[in-house]
């Protein structure tokens, strides 16, 4: 049935990773996502932020009829932690006793590995052009992994990625370009341990880290389109 949905061969020895696209009629994308094998009739699909309810009902939808397979959404379950950099596999090797070199884990396979006494199922593809992995693992254990890949990773100079005015403040939700206006564009949270009101978000300087590279945004509390809905009103 995925083999069906799935431009790309997903028909690979159980363990490996596949990034493929789903197409609609026109040869356009409609979900772009990581299958990984868990086993001879089983796959953990991997979409971006704010797709899943479209990419699960684009899914369900086209099961052909007559197959005996079943869609399950876990996203509440599970949590996902990203250690990407050269020394990566120095850090992901200090925090678990798996075996995670090139030979044991090839670039595009999974593995099932144990950090701090959880079940991590350790992806080794990367976002960034960098060496890494993502780390899938039960929401519970998210805090206990974190600290322990921080443990790890201190020597190394594992880093939080993310910095407002040079400190860590929080992260993007979604993001994407805004074709009205010309520019790339995302929503997301701004955290402190003190009091945050308006004057404070406005007053900081912010840059994302995108593929390891800083890059400056500017932040506003208002909509960026029509922010007195005029357009609606009039």
């Amino acid at each position: 049935a995925l083999q069906w949905i799935a431009a790309n061969r997903v028909d690979k020895p159980v363990g490996s990773i596949t990034y493929t696209q789903m197409l609609n009629d026109q040869g356009g994308i409609e979900c772009d996502v990581t299958c990984v094998r868990t086993g001879h009739d089983s796959y953990y699909i991997v979409t971006g932020t704010g797709f899943a309810t479209h990419d699960f009902d684009w899914i369900r939808r086209d099961i052909p009829d007559g197959m005996n397979a079943q869609l399950v959404d876990v996203t509440s379950s599970n949590a996902v932690l990203s250690l990407f950099g050269p020394k990566a596999r120095n850090i992901l090797s200090a925090a678990t006793r798996a075996d995670v070199s090139n030979e044991a884990q090839p670039f595009a396979t999974a593995l099932q590995i144990g950090i701090a006494g959880c079940p991590v199922l350790a992806l080794r593809i990367t976002y960034v052009g960098e060496l890494g992995w993502e780390l899938h693992l039960p929401t519970e254990y998210a805090l206990s992994v974190y600290n322990a890949l921080q443990d790890a990773g201190a020597e190394h100079g594992l880093r939080n990625a993310g910095y407002r005015n040079g400190v860590r403040c929080g992260w993007l939700s979604s993001g994407g370009y805004g074709h009205t206006l010309g520019q790339s564009i995302g929503m997301g949270y701004v955290r402190a341990s003190e009091s945050i009101d308006r004057e404070y978000v406005l007053q900081g300087t912010y840059e994302l880290e995108v593929a390891t590279e800083r890059v400056s945004a500017e932040v506003t509390l208002n909509p960026l389109y029509d922010p007195g809905m005029d357009r609606v009103r009039g």
